[in-house]
């Protein structure tokens, strides 16, 4: 870092970057190579592919070790530039010389803020500004609170030790600047850090998101404002005044009357329905990021202010957002990215901050972080306590409201560009940062549990549902194709009447792709003269299911359709809480693998999310899967049921109860036909336990209510060990259309005796999901020909292990 005197200020101040260029020869560009006599790292390309290389490696091995510790790439990257600076390797002059002299940084810096710019604009095409149109009391009072709390604590103590604070920070606006940046939160910020926790889709990760963009959206109006006051005022007549405010008017109408219709017309007319941009609308929309920082640059205003404004008005998701992710911030982005932080860490010599003469800079910069950090807390926790939310739930958002990262050191940056921050300055100041994220990650991650709450909700059974009680399904669908099995096993099991209806909840599930926020929200039909198109995949899921709701009897079937978007690693989250608020007794999910007769095709991200549900579902949980049922597609029209023929096979335990209380609905849905066999274990000698006594008590209850029902058949089996019953289960299934089975997730203790039914099968278990039972059905050679239906019953304590 070199000793240049700041000349703005009169004294001998170190400042963030050299003010006068290195002086090298631009020729050295590409070398001959090593063994025509060149040394390669002096010329500039082997020099930026060596630099970028070490970075990269360093952050990826960082990252190995730092992310078991619960830190984010942030801290990693910026860790990674500390260790290659002044601090550590730097100190060595000849390491800097050869590997990040001033000319080689240069071109790294130029190459890197081109990666921010970009980032910056992808960010705001995935930005979702509707969370702004109806956001929460909670969001609003968060972060409005949260944003002025700070301010209100340290501009006043700013003002009060201002005669005693050291020189440079005295007459400086550095401390003010400082307290506006902390006293907000960073949208992109929150939305990375967030995704890298898993917590984009869970209720605090919400009010979180909405509450940081309400502060950045007013910060960045804020911001442009106060660019042009700034001109304005530095303006040496009204001609270049009015030729300021003209340009930046000119910029904003050129913004929201040409490139946001032309960003239209690129996504919705000349992209096909679910394509990703073709490579020139691609390349278009990327120039014309590049030029939005160029003009905004070139009239004074900061080149961050105009891709934020041009992304924020180009539409988000499909397909713009959604090929901004693919082509751009999985390559370039990911790639310079962490070379802009680790460039930033490199600039920091925390060896400086020993120095005697550094101790009272040190004490009088941290006491104002410490003042925005603290402030920006307590205002947090206090909006959340007068919205009657958990201490610790209101602690986690605050929490997740001070994650600092490159937005930040973008500000510091800027302040060192404009020698508004010393070299010691920014040392102290991203170090502070990096500590702030450093220490507030690991803690969201302790104290917040998201799944915490179904584990405490109230059990939700079918064996405890009266059998005219409203029963409400949660039916969860990943594509249209699963639309039409889901429907007929409804139809054909519902058992459905106004004496006896059900509540159907139809949740649409779909990864989220080119957008930052996740979205749960009750589903609307696109409208017809909407820009975007037909009808969308969840138009002609929903539609389906509406169908069927208007097939039914009067009052029988009532159908509440949803959506959401979310990553897959998150989205049992939207499943298990939607299911929570909604009182669902059960939720019925699709197999993760299909199969279209000639072949068949697995989705683990489904199995994923199949398997967390099951773990942490507040109600019983049921899966299908799908090998004999209607092979058209339910989106246009429902077909008579295929299902016909069902079989229970009831061995004993929770589940398998839960799976009969569903079956006793079946045969009063209309011609379906039940055959319930139950297996007995020769010369057993029952314990007397709890589980048996309750087992036999709903069989009797079930033979009571349908010994009479032509179509219902009750069938005992005795057998000697597993390998028995999976003999007779192999000799009955075919007979069926329908196998309904209880997942019993293993030989597990607590069925006592029935264990020795099933003991051994799940030794070779591929799909432990389903249990003993239903993974030795869906692996059988009949398996293509009947479907199966696994069901679990909510735990007592749910803690099923999956």
């Amino acid at each position: 870092m070199a000793e240049v005197a700041n000349l703005s200020s009169g004294s001998l101040e170190p400042t963030v970057k050299p003010l006068a260029a290195a002086c090298y020869d631009n020729n050295l560009v590409n070398s001959q190579g090593m063994f025509l006599g060149d040394q390669p790292l002096r010329f500039s390309l082997p020099l930026l592919l060596v630099q970028v290389s070490l970075i990269l490696v360093l952050s990826a091995v960082a990252n190995l070790v730092l992310r078991r510790l619960g830190q984010s790439r942030f801290v990693t990257h910026m860790l990674v530039g500390v260790l290659l600076g002044p601090t550590v390797l730097g100190r060595s002059e000849s390491f800097r010389g050869v590997l990040f002299s001033e000319r080689g940084t240069y071109i790294l810096e130029s190459v890197s803020l081109v990666a921010l710019i970009l980032f910056l604009f992808s960010m705001g095409v995935k930005t979702d500004l509707s969370l702004l149109r109806r956001p929460s009391g909670r969001a609003v009072a968060v972060g409005i609170t949260g944003s002025l709390v700070p301010l209100a604590v340290t501009l006043p103590v700013f003002h009060a030790l201002q005669p005693s604070l050291p020189e440079d920070l005295r007459g400086s606006s550095l401390i003010t600047e400082l307290a506006v940046r902390l006293s907000l939160s960073s949208f992109p910020v929150i939305a990375d850090a967030l995704s890298d926790l898993d917590l984009l889709n869970t209720d605090l990760g919400r009010i979180a998101l909405t509450a940081s963009l309400i502060t950045d959206v007013t910060s960045w109006f804020l911001r442009a404002c106060s660019a042009a006051v700034f001109l304005i005022s530095e303006a040496k007549s009204p001609a270049f005044t009015a030729q300021i405010l003209a340009s930046f008017v000119a910029f904003v109408l050129f913004v929201g009357f040409v490139a946001r219709p032309a960003g239209r017309y690129i996504a919705y007319k000349r992209t096909p329905a679910g394509a990703l941009l073709s490579e020139g609308s691609f390349v278009v929309v990327v120039i014309a990021a590049l030029l939005s920082a160029l003009v905004t640059d070139a009239i004074g205003f900061k080149y961050m202010i105009g891709p934020m404004m041009l992304g924020l008005a180009l539409p988000g998701g499909m397909p713009i957002g959604a090929t901004m992710t693919e082509r751009l911030d999985s390559f370039f982005i990911a790639l310079f990215l962490p070379v802009y932080m680790a460039l930033s860490g490199y600039r920091t010599d925390l060896a400086e901050l020993t120095k005697e003469e550094t101790s009272e800079k040190w004490c009088a910069l941290e006491l104002f972080v410490g003042l925005c950090v603290s402030g920006k807390l307590v205002g947090c926790v206090a909006a959340g306590l007068f919205f009657a939310m958990p201490f610790r739930d209101a602690a986690v958002l605050a929490l997740m409201l001070n994650i600092r990262g490159i937005v930040e050191v973008a500000a510091i940056n800027n302040w060192g560009d404009t020698m508004k921050a010393t070299a010691e300055h920014y040392s102290i100041l991203t170090l502070s940062m990096v500590l702030i994220t450093a220490v507030s990650t690991p803690l969201i991650k302790l104290l917040y549990d998201p799944s915490g709450q179904f584990m405490r909700a109230k059990r939700r059974t079918l064996e405890d549902l009266r059998p005219s009680a409203d029963l409400r399904l949660l039916t969860c669908l990943y594509s249209e194709d699963h639309a039409a099995p889901l429907i007929d096993l409804l139809e054909a099991s519902a058992g459905a009447s106004r004496e006896s209806p059900v509540s159907l909840i139809v949740l649409h599930l779909t990864e989220l792709v080119g957008r930052a926020a996740s979205v749960l929200k009750p589903h609307r039909a696109a409208r017809k003269n909407s820009s975007s198109g037909g009808p969308t995949p969840s138009d002609r899921i929903m539609n389906a299911f509406r169908h069927l709701e208007q097939q039914a009897a009067p009052g029988a079937v009532t159908v509440s359709p949803y959506v959401a978007q979310a990553p897959y690693s998150s989205m049992h989250h939207d499943v298990c809480s939607l299911a929570h608020s909604r009182k669902a007794n059960l939720i019925l999910l699709p197999f993760h693998k299909s199969s279209d007769g000639a072949r068949s095709t697995a989705n683990n991200s489904i199995r994923s999310i199949n398997r967390a549900v099951l773990q942490y579902a507040p109600c019983s949980v049921a899966i299908l899967v799908d090998h004999g049922l209607a092979a058209g597609s339910a989106c246009a029209t429902t077909t008579n049921s295929l299902l016909q023929r069902a079989a229970l096979y009831f061995l004993g335990g929770p589940d398998d109860r839960e799976a009969l209380a569903y079956a006793a609905r079946m045969p009063d849905a209309g011609n379906m036909s039940l055959t319930v066999v139950r297996f007995k274990l020769r010369n057993w000698v029952g314990m007397g336990g709890s589980d048996e006594a309750r087992d036999e008590e709903v069989l009797h209850q079930f033979w009571t209510r349908h010994r009479d029902n032509d179509r219902v058949v009750y069938v005992e089996k005795t057998v000697e060990d597993a390998e028995g019953t999976a003999s007779v289960v192999r000799s009955m299934s075919e007979k069926f259309d329908l196998l309904i089975v209880g997942r019993r997730g293993g030989d597990d203790k607590d069925l006592e005796g029935s264990a020795a039914l099933t003991s051994g099968l799940s030794d070779w278990s591929e799909f432990p999901e389903l249990g003993v039972l239903g993974d030795m059905l869906a692996s059988a050679e009949f398996a293509s020909r009947v479907s199966i239906l696994v069901i679990q019953q909510q735990p007592i304590k749910n803690t099923t292990a999956c």
